[in-house]
C-alpha cells in the first residue's frame, strides 16, 4: 500500500513538472521604462512599463525591466532630454541591473522603450551589446510624444542579422497613461495582426 502511494505521488509530481515545462512561455517582454516627472506631468509608472505589463500579461510572457545601475533618469521633463542627448552624442552605455536567466529559451521577443532623441536610449543598446538576439523573432514597441516607431524596426534589423523583425507598435505615452482601456484595445488589435 505504501509502495503504491509513493508510486502516485511520484507520478503526480512528474505530471506537475511536465505541464509546467509544457506551459512555460517562449516569449520574453524587455522594456526600459521610467516613472517621476514626464511631459504629461508626474506618474508613478512608465509609459513603456503600462505597455509592457499588458502585452506581457495578454501573451503569458515572462518580462525583464532594463533597471539604470546609476539611475540618472528621475529628472524633469527639459533636464532628461538634455541628459539624453548627452547620452547620445557621447555615445555612452549605461549600466543596468540584473541578466536575462535562459535567453536561449526564448524564441520571441518584444522590446519596449521611450523614444528619445528619435532613438533608443542609450541603456538600451548596452542591453543589445550584452545580449544576442540573433535567431529570434523581435516586436518593437515604443512610447512617444511625436516620434511614432522613430527606426527601432531597422536598427534591431542592423544590430541582429538573422533575426525576424516584425512590425511594431507605437503608442502615445500620454494617451496611455490617461486611458488604460485604450492602450488595452490598442495593443490587443495589435496582437491580433501579428497573430494572423
Amino acid at each position: 500500500m505504501l509502495k503504491h502511494l509513493q508510486a502516485l505521488i511520484i507520478t503526480g509530481v512528474l505530471s506537475l513538472f511536465c505541464i509546467s515545462q509544457a506551459i512555460a512561455s517562449d516569449t520574453l517582454v524587455v522594456y526600459f521604462s521610467r516613472s517621476g516627472n514626464q511631459f504629461n506631468g508626474n506618474i508613478t509608472e512608465g509609459n513603456t512599463a503600462i505597455v509592457a505589463k499588458i502585452i506581457a500579461k495578454e501573451l503569458n510572457a515572462d518580462t525583464f525591466e532594463i533597471k539604470p545601475k546609476k539611475n540618472n533618469y528621475n529628472l524633469p521633463y527639459r533636464e532628461l532630454t538634455e541628459l539624453a542627448r548627452d547620452e547620445k552624442e557621447k555615445g555612452l552605455r549605461p549600466e543596468y541591473i540584473g541578466e536575462i536567466e535562459n535567453l536561449s529559451s526564448y524564441s520571441t521577443v518584444y522590446i519596449g522603450s521611450p523614444v528619445w532623441w528619435g532613438d533608443y536610449p542609450m541603456i538600451m543598446y548596452t542591453f543589445f551589446e550584452k545580449n544576442d538576439l540573433n535567431g529570434k523573432t523581435l516586436i518593437p514597441f515604443a512610447t512617444h510624444e511625436g516620434s511614432g516607431l522613430a527606426s527601432f524596426d531597422l536598427i534591431l534589423k542592423d544590430k541582429f542579422k538573422t533575426a525576424k523583425v516584425l512590425p511594431g507598435l507605437a503608442l502615445k505615452g500620454s494617451q496611455v497613461q490617461d486611458d488604460r482601456t485604450f492602450a488595452q484595445t490598442e495593443i490587443k488589435n495589435f496582437l491580433e495582426k501579428l497573430s494572423k
